[in-house]
Parts: structure tokens; sequence; C-alpha cells
């Protein structure tokens, strides 16, 4: 793919991550965007029951007959009633070469075998512990699945969209986040509705359902 940055790959070929066939995973109903997870938890035993970990290659990532299983955690204070917010890094510190530079609210990644005995919670927190620095890291709840089969990066993976509660400050760790900061939610869809923001698509879809969740707690 000449979107890609071949380079990148070279440092993950040894590493395994968690897919599961697409015609699997969508064998009961295609959906597009985001669905409840109130409306389909079996989602989550099908991808325990059908995955499989194979090499992160550059083919794997361009597979369309798998879908990369993505673990994808807002951070929300409700005290505060403030969303985190950060940005990725522009160079290789970021592993996905396609979302470099985005703004984004979801911190996650790929489900990796070192995961494998409690997969998709231990990668979440994983991912946290890995991209940002915290006393206490909140266990996520999740509240529903996202897809879109559309983008350089989107149509090869399967979201699993949670929400983590926190009232600590957060500092981004070195890396993949080059700043983060929490925001009110009136500063949030400004910054959605601004034409050069840059905003990741997952964020922007998934939004709504974690505002709702947001209001509905608060």
């Amino acid at each position: 793919m000449k979107n890609l940055n071949t380079h990148f790959f070279i440092n993950f070929m040894e590493s395994k991550i968690l897919v599961v066939p697409k015609k699997v995973l969508f064998e009961e109903g295609y959906f597009e965007g985001f669905i409840h997870f109130k409306e389909k938890k079996e989602y989550l035993t099908k991808i325990l029951k059908n995955s499989v970990y194979k090499k992160r290659t550059e083919k794997l990532e361009n597979n369309p007959s798998l879908k990369q299983i993505i673990p994808y955690v807002w951070i929300i204070n409700p005290k505060t009633k403030k969303v985190f917010v950060y940005k990725r890094s522009s160079d290789k510190k970021y592993t996905e070469p396609r979302l470099w530079n985005f703004v984004s609210c979801g911190v996650g990644g790929h489900i990796e075998k070192n995961d494998e005995e409690n997969p998709i919670e231990n990668a979440m927190i994983r991912e946290l512990k890995e991209e940002i620095s915290m006393e206490k890291y909140p266990t996520p709840k999740i509240i529903g699945y996202l897809n879109l089969d559309c983008g350089n990066a989107e149509k090869f993976h399967f979201g699993i969209i949670a929400v983590a509660e926190t009232e600590e400050e957060i500092k981004p760790n070195e890396g993949e986040i080059v700043e983060g900061k929490f925001m009110k939610i009136e500063e949030l869809e400004k910054l959605f509705n601004e034409p050069n923001s840059n905003v990741e698509s997952w964020t922007k879809v998934s939004w709504p359902f974690v505002k709702n969740y947001f209001l509905s707690n608060a």
C-alpha cells in the first residue's frame, strides 16, 4: 500500500495481534457505525471464541477478510464534567502511521498475544498504562462497538468502545501522545466542528454515545 511506511512494520514482524474473520464476526448481521453493547452483547463471546493471533505484518494490516480488534477507551471526569483529549505523535513512535498527527479521545490499540488470559480487559489496561500516567487506573466499562468500512485504517479494524471514569489528573507518557488535556463538552464539540481539527473518525462517531453515557451518569 502506497500510503503506508514500510519501515514501520519491520519492528513489529514478531508481534502477534488478535484478529477475527470478518464473515464470522458479521454472520448474524452487518452494521456500520456504532451499536450499543446492550443490543449486541454476544459480540464479546463471538470475538473470544473465534479470534486468532497472527503476526503483525503489512499484509495483515491490509487484509480485508480479517478484522483487527481494537479496545478504544474514553476517559471522563464525572466530577468536573470533562473529557480527556489528546494528539497522536506524527512520527514512528506511534505504531499506526495512518493515524499520525490525529486528535483522538480513545486510548487503545491492538490486543496482543501477552494479553491472552483476559485479552480485552487486559489490553485496555495495558494501553492506558503505556500511553498515560496516573496513580490508579480505572477499569473501563464497555458501552458498545464500532465498525467503519471506510478510510485507510478504519476498514481493517473493529472497535470495542469503553469509558473509564477518574477524578485524577492525567499525564501523557512520552512517545505515542504529543499532548493531552481534559476539555469541557462545549470545548470538545467546538473542536469537532473546526474544519481543520483533524479529529479521528472513530472519535467523532462514538462521541454522541459517550456523551449520552456521560450525561445520564452525571
